[in-house]
């Protein structure tokens, strides 16, 4: 596994951060292989270059599609989030959220996680950030409260992308 961890680090490391096109090339190559997922997992927190990048948006791409991460590889992903520093890698955990099935222990540390970007001078963190809190809410009723005090933060936010966002949410 860690030869291939090291080749899809060396094939992602090409990625510039913005023509994602190299990533749909190897999505194409690598999605049907064993050890495709846990490979990428054991890369998001790589801080060089891109690959942090390139690692979530190819999860993110992959559970957009159908592909399913197991329990571990989730516990895994989740226990590795506090060292992902790029913005755009942990916008992409974010969206990924609601393709994952993530077990109760690790919703509470994965709100924790959420709750610093919620103010994240990035709007569309602050909008994915709001999103993964109400699905994880919506899940699991411990939280309710909690997404509430956050949608009604959200629909007051100063950028329109986070407030369409929470509307969207509330709805």
């Amino acid at each position: 596994m860690d030869a291939y961890v090291t080749d899809l680090r060396r094939r992602i490391g090409t990625f510039d951060g913005r023509a994602v096109s190299i990533l749909g090339e190897i999505e194409a190559a690598e999605s049907g292989r064993d050890g495709y997922m846990t490979a990428l997992i054991a890369l998001t927190d790589d801080d060089s270059g891109n690959i942090s990048f390139g690692a979530t948006w190819l999860i993110k791409s992959a559970l957009e599609a159908g592909m399913a991460l197991s329990a571990d590889q989730v516990s895994t992903l989740l226990a590795r989030i506090d060292a992902v520093t790029a913005w755009d890698a942990r916008l992409h955990i974010c969206q990924s959220v609601r393709h994952m099935d993530v077990a109760a222990d690790d919703a509470d540390a994965l709100i924790q996680w959420l709750v610093p970007l919620r103010q994240h001078d990035k709007p569309f963190l602050r909008a994915w950030s709001l999103d993964a809190i109400c699905y994880l809410a919506a899940r699991d009723p411990r939280h309710r409260d909690f997404a509430q005090a956050s949608l009604g933060e959200a629909l007051a936010d100063d950028a329109a992308s986070v407030r369409a966002r929470a509307r969207r949410l509330a709805g």
